[in-house]
């Protein structure tokens, strides 16, 4: 059972004031913030771009006697790939100590006392920073079969950033991304293809790459850069993607691919369209790919 240690939990008497402190000391920001509607509590997590660790600070409204920070509520938390799996080991071991269906966690305790979260591998939960892309890489798949669970929104932001950072000939950055979110385009873009679209029926969002070829002879190249930065990004996230080619493709109602994508999302008719990102949660986590000795064989050194 690989487990990943993503955050540790500490207890805050002022959240502002914690939270002026890490970002100036250690130059931790917000990634995301949880608690009711009533304002009783948050829990808010903080991180920086050197690794992909968090500090979950609770927050308790009316509590003014100070914490005691090395009791067991300061827990580590993991994620773990197959959590049904983890779960039956764990109880196994006898070593779970509390249970939260309700959020979709539970705690198991160490042989000293320590607690320690035990969570799913889940978007909510992911780490967004000092990812292992390695590991992400082992888990890319072409995945068209999504829940209805929204994209959070900082994760499909972590996703377009990582497009726009791909590298681009001479710096030209020829390409142009449209982010489609609405239903009645997804569902006209489905059609893009005569087949091999439909999972945008079911996808959350998708994004559409398009170049000025004009600007630059390596736009493919470029724009290609841009999809696989996307792809790699998405499974390092959490979320499901599938690459779907639109370039020197025929749509649903026998238009080329290109015309049928720039008239349904009115963009300028110079530009051509390398592929639509489709983007949705999976239903299910993708397991590890493993490199075979026949991909292995494909690497030759010095001559062919």
């Amino acid at each position: 059972m690989d487990g990943k240690v993503i955050h540790r939990c500490l207890h805050v008497l002022d959240l502002e004031k914690s939270l002026a402190f890490y970002q100036e000391a250690l130059g931790m920001t917000i990634i995301r913030q949880m608690g009711p509607e009533d304002g009783s509590w948050s829990n808010t997590f903080i991180g920086n771009d050197t690794t992909g660790f968090q500090l979950e600070l609770t927050w308790n409204r009316g509590r003014t006697e100070p914490y005691n920070n090395g009791d067991r509520d300061t827990h580590l938390a993991c994620t773990v790939p197959d959590f049904e799996a983890a779960h039956a080991l764990h109880e196994q071991m006898g070593c779970i100590c509390h249970e939260n269906p309700a959020m979709g966690l539970y705690f198991i305790e160490d042989p000293d006392g320590c607690w320690i979260e035990i969570l799913p591998e889940a978007p909510r939960f992911a780490a967004q920073a000092g990812i292992d892309m390695l590991a992400a890489m082992r888990r890319r798949r072409s995945v068209r079969r999504y829940t209805q669970e929204p994209i959070p929104d900082e994760l499909l932001d972590h996703i377009l950033e990582a497009g726009l950072l791909a590298p681009s000939g001479r710096g030209q950055r020829p390409w142009e991304l449209v982010v489609v979110r609405e239903r009645e385009t997804l569902e006209a873009l489905a059609a893009s293809r005569d087949h091999g679209s439909d999972m945008l029926r079911e996808a959350n969002a998708a994004v559409v790459v398009l170049a000025d070829a004009a600007r630059s002879d390596t736009w493919i190249e470029d724009c290609t850069l841009v999809m696989a930065h996307m792809h790699l990004e998405a499974s390092a996230s959490g979320v499901a993607s599938c690459w779907i080619q639109i370039r020197n493709r025929t749509a649903a109602n026998s238009q080329p691919s290109r015309d049928y994508v720039l008239q349904t999302l009115d963009a300028p008719r110079n530009l051509e369209v390398e592929a639509i990102l489709s983007l949705g949660m999976p239903e299910k986590n993708a397991q590890v790919r493993s490199l075979d000795e026949a991909l292995r064989a494909k690497v030759h050194r010095e001559t062919f």
